[in-house]
């Protein structure tokens, strides 16, 4: 089976976005297994090739399969049942010799590295139709910060962005005449400039976000299930990107939740024995307060990352582990089961990574062992 790591760490060789810990450890992969070093050298031909073409993650992979089945037409199928039309996602078999590997698992491979790629891209391009003159005669500037890293821009319009690590920005170098749009893949901190006239708009891939002048943290990354909007002061309308009908007005100290699949309950007091408090379990997001750590006004958790703080209150180790990679820079894999649903409350400003899982065993037991840029639990 397709090792899934080899996948994103190939995915962020070809975007330019490796660290030197996951240059590393793409190397030791490579040089362990002929087969990842056959498919990385033809994927990453073509895609050097003729990444300025694809215009989709649909177009980017029809395009290079096609380019690997007529170029290379020793690859047949092993197996005189598959088609062209297999299923890309399917798992793969064990490695075999490149004379010997199937199309379809050719197919599987570049289907998951390309459509990773686009992923992280599909947001970027979908604009509405009424704007596409528009963005054409603007040029669009994009910024990527990596694991354990933050940076900061300030936009043309004098709104400043916080970027939290492994995220990804996608700006216009001046707004038009009629909006301020922007596209976000990660998670970030807005003090948006105000300008009644022209809409500040967010797009992300869970939500998009419609603003006039105020500051507020905005999370979405593709690879968690969750995505949040965190409002400090003003106010921000929110709609799902699968149900633009719907909109959301936060008011300051307000967070919304939006899930990716699954259902959620909308409540804004967590009390159910309140009254005016509503659950809606077909609804796909929720609307809480902001977190403060020990119940304090000093430090708020959903923005507590831009102090250089990395703060969660009753979090489940699976999530929270997606904060320590970014926060440090590894690859968390879990061999327990149970272990993952362990639940934290902690505050990390300065600890290493050894000191902040020995902190963690304090509260509940398990053992971990780091090698290279991988951290096992277990």
């Amino acid at each position: 089976m397709v090792n899934d790591r080899f996948i994103l760490l190939l995915t962020n060789e070809l975007c330019d976005q490796l660290t030197d810990a996951e240059r590393e450890e793409l190397n030791a992969l490579l040089q362990e297994n002929q087969e990842y070093r056959d498919q990385r050298e033809v994927l990453k031909e073509y895609w050097e090739k003729d990444k300025g073409e694809y215009e989709t993650n649909t177009a980017m992979f029809k395009k290079v399969l096609e380019k690997i089945k007529t170029e290379h037409p020793d690859q047949r199928d092993a197996n005189p049942e598959e088609t062209d039309d297999a299923h890309p996602n399917i798992p793969l078999t064990e490695p075999t010799p490149l004379r010997r590997i199937s199309r379809f698992a050719w197919y599987s491979v570049a289907a998951a590295v390309l459509l990773a790629i686009g992923g992280t891209t599909y947001f970027f391009r979908s604009s509405t139709t009424h704007n596409n003159r528009e963005s054409i005669a603007r040029h669009w500037l994009q910024k990527t910060t990596h694991p354990t890293k933050k940076d900061q821009l300030t936009l043309s319009d004098g709104t400043v962005v916080t970027l939290n690590s492994a995220t990804t920005i996608k700006y216009p170098d001046h707004f038009s005449d009629s909006t301020r749009e922007v596209y976000l893949e990660g998670e970030a901190y807005f003090d948006v400039s105000k300008d009644p006239l022209h809409p500040f708009i967010i797009h992300t891939d869970k939500m998009n976000i419609r603003v006039l002048g105020t500051s507020f943290n905005v999370k979405s990354y593709q690879s968690e299930p969750l995505g949040e909007a965190s409002l400090i002061n003003g106010s921000i309308e929110v709609t799902l990107t699968d149900r633009p009908s719907d909109r959301i007005i936060l008011k300051p100290k307000e967070k919304l939740i939006v899930q990716d699949n699954g259902t959620m309950k909308k409540t804004v007091n967590p009390d159910p024995s309140t009254p005016g408090t509503a659950a809606h379990k077909t609804t796909r997001f929720s609307l809480t307060s902001l977190t403060y750590f020990h119940n304090t006004a000093a430090t708020v958790v959903e923005t507590s990352w831009v102090e250089n703080k990395l703060v969660f209150s009753e979090k489940d180790f699976i999530d929270l582990s997606g904060q320590l990679e970014r926060w440090y820079g590894v690859h968390i894999q879990f061999a327990n089961e149970r272990v993952k649903h362990y639940n934290f409350t902690g505050f990390f400003e300065k600890e290493t990574l050894p000191e902040a899982l020995d902190a963690l065993k304090m509260i509940e037991q398990f053992n971990y062992k780091i090698t290279d840029s991988t951290v096992y639990i277990y």
